[in-house]
């Protein structure tokens, strides 16, 4: 049976107060994408200290950090080189947090961009993983260059490393009319390569852009099918929850969306992750509670 967590800053940028709700629902871990505004790349040792410290006293594992590796330009050396450097404080992280995930993208959507060529950038990545003993789980999504389950696949079997694995999110497929179906298509194609999941509802825009968020079940996902086959699958590794939806306001701009980070992302987002975490216990019972 797979375990059960949350992206931390979907509830707070408070630490202490996403970890009383993680309790509150009894799930096994939070996942760490932004604290106090920052996200790892920009945290410190102290930091890193806090955040175990927190979680530690909530009894909560940590499962996995949700970098933004890689969300940047392909062509841009000094963007590539402060990534890189972002990734090993990341490893840092993940070495005193004691998880061994840390997400990943395929740089920011470049028309004609070659899988090869964005397969040569990873390589000083993937280095990095195997010294720090973590896996990449990397991500699709139409922002970046592998915008859909089928590309990821190619990317992943171009890669062929022990240190990269995949990020399902059936959301994000949503959002790619070139996707197919995230369920059960999607898991189909991906399901060899998946180190950990994503769970956010999403219903297509009419114009295929981006998408646009919604509260669980009201969405274009068939997540009924999901929670049965990780299930039936015998899936052990996280199920985290990334709300994105948003109850008592506008809903978030496809800016956040892309680059979700720090207290406007955040706002908001308590009620929803709250509703959110209500019907996948009560209209999924996602972690098997005997009713």
């Amino acid at each position: 049976m797979y375990k059960t967590g949350i992206i931390s800053d979907e509830i707070s940028q408070n630490l202490s107060v996403a970890a009383k709700l993680a309790n509150q629902y009894r799930l096994d871990a939070l996942e760490i994408r932004s604290v106090d505004e920052r996200n790892p790349f920009q945290m410190d040792r102290q930091d890193f200290v806090h955040i175990r410290e927190v979680t530690d006293a909530h009894n909560l594992k940590i499962c996995g950090i949700s970098s933004p590796l890689f969300k940047c330009s392909l062509d841009n050396p000094a963007q590539y080189h402060q990534h890189l450097e972002g990734l090993k404080k990341c490893v840092e992280a993940a070495n005193l947090w004691q998880t061994d995930i840390i997400r990943a993208f395929t740089f920011w959507h470049q028309e004609g961009a070659e899988l090869e060529a964005i397969g040569e950038k990873f390589q000083k990545a993937i280095e990095i993983a195997r010294d720090g003993g973590v896996t990449l789980v990397i991500e699709s999504e139409p922002s970046v260059n592998t915008r859909n389950t089928k590309q990821l696949v190619e990317f992943l079997q171009l890669l062929h490393s022990p240190y990269v694995a995949a990020l399902w999110d059936p959301g994000n497929e949503i959002a790619d009319p070139m996707a197919p179906p995230p369920y059960p298509d999607g898991y189909a194609l991906l399901k060899p390569y998946i180190r950990h999941v994503h769970i956010k509802d999403i219903k297509a825009k009419p114009t295929g852009t981006f998408y646009e968020p919604a509260l669980m079940g009201r969405g274009d996902v068939d997540f009924h099918g999901v929670f049965k086959q990780l299930r039936q699958d015998d899936y052990r590794g996280y199920v985290s929850v990334e709300t994105h939806y948003r109850i008592q306001q506008e809903q978030l701009e496809d800016a956040l969306l892309v680059r979700p980070q720090g207290s406007s992302f955040s706002e908001g987002g308590y009620e929803a992750s709250v509703a959110y975490l209500n019907i996948l216990r009560d209209e999924y019972n996602w972690m098997g509670e005997v009713t």
